[in-house]
């Protein structure tokens, strides 16, 4: 009878190799480990590295101004009609039934007669309007003579065109 004792054994890994290379490898990975981080502290990030940056832009924000004093402030409001009549528009003498319309120097049907302009006959608007008598007045400027210029009740005007950009 043999002992157990006796016997070589047929184990390759017996607790002391276990222990030894577990210890062998551990010290490996403390000695890379040192070595990984003691050369990437001996060294600068290189200039063409792409580092993250963050910039903090600031929302827009309005700044009141106040209007100097010294400076007047133009404001130009258009009276437009519905009829669409408005100062600088070019306008035709209708709806007289070829009696034409009588031109006068001042608003309303109390003033006298200057002219009587035909039908058909181009103006353009300078002033107006003005309410008198039960009619709009438009004050009208000959569109080929200028100096031919009055009071016209808007019932009898057509509009031609309305005002360019920038006419008053």
């Amino acid at each position: 009878m043999n002992s157990d004792a006796s016997r070589p054994s047929n184990r390759l890994i017996t607790p002391w190799v276990l222990v030894s290379t577990t210890i062998l490898g551990f010290v490996l990975f403390v000695a890379l480990l040192i070595l990984i981080t003691g050369s990437a502290l001996r060294t600068d990030p290189p200039a063409d590295s792409a580092l993250a940056q963050m910039t903090i832009i600031p929302a827009p924000t309005v700044t009141p101004t106040a209007p100097t004093v010294g400076e007047p402030q133009e404001l130009t409001v258009r009276y437009v009609s519905p009829e669409g009549f408005s100062i600088g528009a070019y306008v035709s003498i209708q709806n007289t039934q070829g009696a034409g319309l009588k031109i006068r120097p001042e608003p309303g049907t109390g003033s006298k007669v200057d002219f009587i302009a035909a039908e058909g006959e181009l103006f353009v608007i300078v002033d107006g309007p003005d309410e008198r008598n039960g009619y709009a007045w438009w004050k009208l400027a000959g569109f080929e003579n200028p100096e031919r210029t009055g009071w016209g009740a808007a019932a009898f005007l057509g509009l031609v065109a309305p005002p360019a950009d920038g006419d008053e």
